[in-house]
């Protein structure tokens, strides 16, 4: 019986019932977001861990390239104390996945234990509209003093 379930596995691990990523056939052209957001508790986690991501190639190998990583103005309220925001944009959903749960990311997320709240979510984006292709801003203004909420 042992000898039937080991076959069984062999044959079951050797067909390819799940593709990984890099297999997958998938048109990858609905670009997303990857939002960072972080409740920091403790710097030196997350210090440790944000160098050892910048030596990783996983983002280049998925096409994706951080937008944001720090907030240069609020227009309404205030930010939390001690709180980051990244984005990081990819190519489509399936290229976000494939840095995320890659081996060489997860291998690094132990790293950050003890950070704090991190949470992480994926944002279609937009199709720029075509009244906007090309076309500027009717008034600009300088920076404006940050208003409450009403």
């Amino acid at each position: 019986m042992r000898f039937i379930f080991c076959v069984l596995l062999a044959v079951f691990i050797d067909t390819h019932a799940f593709a990984e990523p890099e297999h997958l056939e998938v048109v990858c052209d609905k670009p997303v977001i990857m939002l960072v957001i972080v409740q920091v508790e403790d710097e030196e986690p997350l210090a440790a861990y944000s160098k050892e991501l910048r030596r990783l190639t996983t983002y280049r190998d998925q096409q994706g390239y951080y937008l944001f990583d720090e907030q240069t103005e609020a227009f309404e309220g205030e930010w939390p104390e001690n709180q980051g925001v990244m984005g990081a944009k990819f190519p489509c959903a399936e290229a976000a996945r494939g840095f995320w749960f890659s081996d060489e990311y997860q291998s690094i997320r132990e790293v950050r234990s003890g950070t704090g709240k991190v949470t992480v979510t994926i944002h279609p984006i937009h199709e720029t509209p075509a009244h906007i292709v090309g076309a500027r801003p009717k008034r600009l203004f300088a920076q404006q003093p940050t208003q409450v909420n009403p």
